[in-house]
């Protein structure tokens, strides 16, 4: 085997190894952990685009989204139209409502439907969700 044979084979089986490694990484969540494995099939590939001012970008763009996604996990309320409608429904409010409109028939409506007053906690869940919602909406 002459040496070029031999250099194509072993950046072949480089690049193939390190797209391996990224989408198993990535399908195990461990975004950051594949960013090397970027830079060796750019460099592979000669191509100067995965340099290392260019991962550190990128290692701050990952973190920053998964900063994010982390902190709105439980807070990311659908903003269907259903979904605003219901919230409506549920407070008994009008679209032309404002904030302290909002904030008043949520507490006459959780008065009634809190756990601790022999409430539902479902409906006192849905009370709560329609209330984010519709806050959010009018900001």
């Amino acid at each position: 085997m002459n040496k070029k044979t031999f250099s194509g084979m072993f950046k072949f089986g480089i690049i193939l190894v390190s797209i391996t490694s990224i989408i198993l990484l990535i399908l195990a969540g461990k975004y950051l952990l594949s960013l090397p494995f970027f830079a060796v099939v750019g460099t592979a590939l000669k191509r100067s685009i995965f340099n290392f001012v260019n991962i550190i970008y990128l290692y701050r763009l990952i973190t920053t989204i998964l900063k994010i996604k982390r902190a709105r996990r439980n807070n990311s309320f659908g903003s269907s139209v259903s979904d605003i409608n219901n919230a409506y429904k549920i407070l008994e409010l009008s679209r032309n409502c404002n904030r302290q409109d909002i904030i008043d028939a949520h507490k006459i409506k959780i008065k009634k439907a809190h756990p601790d007053k022999s409430g539902n906690t479902e409906l006192a869940s849905k009370i709560n969700r329609a209330r984010d919602i519709l806050l959010e909406i009018h900001k």
